[in-house]
């Protein structure tokens, strides 16, 4: 009788330590949130149609001193959002991942028209070209242009096609989808009511020259 008795004090006593152990161990942590999911508008705009054209270069320098980048998470490409100086967008140096070309992008310059209803913002970014003409840049940026995914901050992980989005006379970019919107802005900006140019009706209109250019 002793022993069964020990046996069962023993067995309570350990009933009221796991108890205890449960009660204050910490309570899990929910899940970090991934990076931040957004809508864009995409354009592209070149060595011809920078502002001012046959230049690369950018109002808001960070990485880069002119307009460039490989794409990859340490070399992202350059954009540029709406607004200029202390008003943009977007602040610079913030770093966005773009599925639908898979490159990494960094806001290093402003002038971009203002994003059409439907978006959370206008995205225009540098695809180089100055081994191309006018002509071959524009229809390499007809080829992205229009509402397609994005991440800001996003991990350094992620799919990347490194290299200009346009060099040695081609547009370097996975196959786009048919149709990927028009430009429309209720508000009525006047620095970019394009998008309906071209088969694709997207169109590569992007900056907003008279509100000062880049």
């Amino acid at each position: 009788m002793r022993r069964l008795g020990t046996a069962a004090a023993l067995l309570g006593a350990l009933v009221v330590l796991a108890s205890a152990c449960s009660r204050s161990a910490p309570t899990p942590q929910a899940p970090q949130a991934g990076p931040g999911q957004l809508t864009i508008w995409l354009t592209g705009y070149s060595w011809q149609d920078n502002t001012p054209p046959g230049s690369s270069i950018v109002g808001e320098p960070v990485l880069h001193k002119q307009a460039g980048g490989q794409g990859t998470f340490a070399d992202p490409i350059t954009v540029a959002v709406p607004g200029h100086e202390g008003k943009m967008a977007w602040q610079p140096g913030t770093k966005f991942y773009l599925p639908s070309v898979q490159r990494y992008v960094l806001v290093e310059d402003s002038g971009a028209a203002k994003a059409p209803s439907g978006t959370d913002t206008h995205l225009d970014m540098w695809i180089d070209g100055q081994d191309g003409t006018k002509q071959a840049t524009d229809d390499c940026e007809n080829e992205f242009t229009g509402r397609v995914p994005a991440q800001v901050n996003p991990p350094d992980n992620l799919p990347v096609m490194a290299g200009p989005i346009f060099a040695n006379q081609k547009c370097n970019i996975p196959p786009q989808a048919s149709n990927m919107g028009t430009y429309k802005d209720s508000d009525g900006d006047s620095g970019d009511s394009g998008g309906d140019s071209g088969d694709s009706g997207s169109g590569h209109h992007h900056h907003d020259d008279s509100s000062g250019g880049n």
